[in-house]
């Protein structure tokens, strides 16, 4: 009787340990998978399971200063935007706004050597005649020096035309190409060239006399005008230009 009941104990006491051994192991694997998913939950990552033998390629996130083609380099980036900055070009070689095309950078040169400029060109504006006493554009400019001093063609040219103008005296015209005429007045009667002849720059034509009787209260002088195209222009600056 007594092993019966020592058996009986033994089996008793198994069953128990066996017992206790299934819920301490349902437990653990309860608790791995419960802090699995809360770990989950809070890096934002969502388990998925795959079949054996496939390969699962993630692209790579783009980092914020990654380039991408077709964007210049000369870019700022804002939240959500992209504003392109402009890249800034070498300027280019100003043209000359005239008519006269490379004429402007032929060489010239006054056409009285020493002489001073008494009267500028007024560049449509209205001055005072000092002889006249009126208002009026002055279309050249006034080159004082003294009656007899020799007066050169500022460039090359032909002579188009002589004149005793009423009002500006003995004028010499000359075409100097591309458009560009040099008049030259209040000469003495007495001219070095004729009409037709081609001249080179600082090529005598005459000489200051006094014969311009619009500007006849200023002290002797050339009267120097310029056109290119047909418009009267500062014959200093394209001079010197």
């Amino acid at each position: 009787m007594k092993k019966v009941r020592f058996t009986n104990g033994i089996q008793g006491k198994g069953f128990a340990a066996a017992l206790a051994l299934s819920i301490c192991a349902v437990g653990l694997s309860t608790y791995a998978a419960y802090n699995g998913a809360v770990r989950n939950v809070a890096t934002g990552v969502k388990e998925e399971k795959y079949d054996d033998n496939v390969f699962i390629f993630t692209e790579p996130a783009e980092t914020v200063n990654a380039e991408k083609l077709g964007v210049p380099k000369e870019t700022e980036k804002t939240t959500g935007e992209e504003i392109v900055v402009p890249i800034e070009e070498e300027p280019a070689e100003i043209a000359l706004a005239d008519e006269a095309g490379l004429i402007f950078k032929s060489a010239k040169t006054m056409p009285v050597a020493d002489g001073k400029v008494i009267n500028p060109y007024s560049g449509g504006e209205l001055v005072k005649s000092e002889t006249l006493g009126v208002w009026k554009t002055h279309d050249g400019v006034d080159i004082a020096a003294p009656v007899g001093t020799a007066v050169s063609s500022m460039m090359k040219g032909t002579v188009t035309e002589i004149r005793n103008d009423p009002l500006w005296g003995v004028t010499v015209v000359i075409d100097h190409g591309d458009g560009v005429v040099g008049y030259y007045s209040d000469l003495d009667a007495n001219v070095s060239v004729k009409a037709g002849q081609e001249v080179s720059m600082g090529e005598i034509i005459g000489q200051i006399g006094s014969t311009a009787d619009i500007e006849c209260k200023l002290e002797p002088h050339l009267h120097f005008g310029v056109t290119v195209g047909g418009a009267w222009t500062d014959p200093v600056k394209f001079i010197e230009s």
